[in-house]
């Protein structure tokens, strides 16, 4: 297989990715922002800043309102990203993170959405297929519009199995049990959705063993959960490792889950062992959370930290 493919990511509900910084943020009161940035986001899109800032290609695609797609088409250009996005009537969601410098607490306002119509979802899958043809990577990532039916990603990962196609799942609730179903290459959820997932909490390390073994024995290949501050995990059916990141200045925890599946992806697209994978993938979400926003860091400041990235096997 050719390591030098790009990988597509599929972003079904962008955003604009509003971050403020107060001194303090109380509920209730006028509060004053100090600094403030916009980026285009969505976690297909954050994942494919974050390909790109590791020096491998990418294809971008899903769902994008006319409204204001502009800003997302200009950034696109800019980064020498593939916009294969399906533009329809509306606008982009705004998601707003107001982040408490004080207290370092991020609180986030989220919201709903475009409706694209069946037509779209038409081209959507159209667009899909033409990519299949010469394509083997996909991360199919984040939240559903609200007219999207909730199995929309296993109904992609049915089409692109045709293909042949590899396809790494990062979503949550329902969307992410009917995508399980239809077996992507990899998944890869937090703790909080892994524990609604399995509907039982996660409390230990036996709880989170247990839950990926159940994962791979459904018939993922490869399952990885973000266990915030604890690092990360990985497994596959000959062994599940777990990886520790050093400490670092944190300016801001969003999107770090997003530069770990595009770490992970690049990883896999290149055909580095499970170790290696994990090693990137944690290496990048690490240097994320240096940055505010949901900006990519760069290769360098990935590579300073891939040997500081701390791996064992877990039994």
């Amino acid at each position: 297989m050719n390591n030098t493919l790009p990988i597509v990511t599929v972003t079904l509900n962008p955003a604009l990715d509003r971050t403020l910084h107060l001194p303090s943020f109380t509920l209730g009161k006028v509060n004053r922002v100090d600094t403030e940035r916009t980026d285009p986001g969505g976690k297909g899109i954050n994942v494919a800043k974050v390909i790109t800032a590791l020096g491998h290609p990418v294809v971008v695609t899903g769902f994008l309102g006319k409204k204001n797609a502009y800003t997302f088409q200009d950034y696109f250009k800019q980064e020498n990203i593939v916009d294969r996005f399906v533009e329809t009537f509306g606008e982009n969601r705004e998601n707003i993170k107001i982040v408490d410098t004080t207290t370092d607490v991020v609180s986030e306002l989220n919201f709903p959405g475009m409706i694209p119509t069946a037509a779209d979802l038409k081209n959507l899958q159209d667009i899909l297929r033409q990519l299949a043809v010469k394509h083997k990577w996909f991360v199919l990532s984040g939240s559903l519009p609200l007219t999207v039916p909730t199995d929309i990603y296993a109904t992609f990962i049915e089409m692109l199995h045709q293909y042949d196609c590899n396809v790494i799942l990062d979503t949550s609730g329902p969307a992410l049990s009917a995508g399980i179903a239809a077996k992507p290459f990899a998944v890869k959820p937090n703790l909080p959705e892994l524990s609604q997932l399995m509907q039982a909490p996660m409390e230990s390390d036996k709880d989170i063993l247990g839950a990926v073994k159940q994962l791979l024995r459904q018939g993922i290949s490869q399952v990885a959960i973000s266990l915030g501050e604890k690092g990360s995990l990985v497994g596959d059916c000959q062994q599940i490792l777990r990886a520790k990141a050093p400490a670092v200045p944190v300016s801001s925890t969003v999107g770090a889950g997003d530069a770990f599946v595009a770490g992970f992806s690049v990883g896999q697209a290149r055909s580095l062992s499970l170790a290696d994978s994990i090693r990137l993938a944690s290496a990048a979400a690490s240097a994320s959370v240096i940055l505010p926003g949901t900006q990519a860091a760069s290769l360098s400041d990935v590579n300073k930290l891939i040997n500081k990235i701390e791996i064992e096997e877990w039994r």
